[in-house]
């Protein structure tokens, strides 16, 4: 993980943004309106988060005042583990100034190898998660071999970038009935 990307998350406004993203997707001028700022300005931010993989497209709304409002959506485990790493930093300023960390050097090594043993710990945790839920993709897909592929990947894609899992579990039931 960059300093880059924690030095990224360090704007008010792209956090309030990162805040609003992580409820609902949202589109541009919807965000500008929302937190009281331009929409170029929001789109410059927009950007740069999603360049980080902060946040992802999940899709395009219509609209006949002009071109199609593309939306936006968190992605939640990677900033799910940024939340982590800030609430777990030695380098706050807040609490630095606060907070004086005491101890002979070997205490404060071990202190160190604890938090990246708990790291280490997180990390396998989530490679685990991530493994599960492919195998669980790959079993609904052998179960579901007679169905148009395509329209099945496609649902399940839209299905994780929404949060909605209806018309997913609609056609999983259609199929096991």
């Amino acid at each position: 993980m960059s300093t880059d990307l924690l030095d990224l998350i360090d704007n008010d406004i792209r956090r309030r943004i990162l805040s609003i993203l992580s409820i609902r997707p949202s589109y541009t001028f919807e965000l500008a309106r929302s937190l009281g700022s331009s929409q170029q300005l929001i789109a410059k931010h927009i950007r740069l988060l999603e360049e980080s993989g902060l946040v992802f497209k999940v899709g395009k709304i219509e609209s006949d005042e002009g071109p199609p409002r593309i939306l936006y959506k968190a992605n939640l485990p990677l900033l799910s583990l940024l939340q982590f790493i800030e609430s777990i930093s030695v380098f706050d300023s807040e609490e630095a100034e606060t907070e004086n960390i005491e101890g002979s050097l070997q205490d404060l090594i071990g202190q160190l190898k604890d938090i990246d043993g708990k790291i280490r710990v997180l990390e396998d945790n989530l490679k685990e998660l991530i493994s599960a839920k492919q195998s669980v993709l790959l079993a609904i897909n052998r179960m579901l071999l007679d169905t148009d592929t395509s329209l099945f990947y496609r649902m399940i894609r839209e299905a994780l970038e929404n949060g909605n899992f209806d018309l997913l579990f609609d056609a999983i039931n259609r199929h096991t009935q």
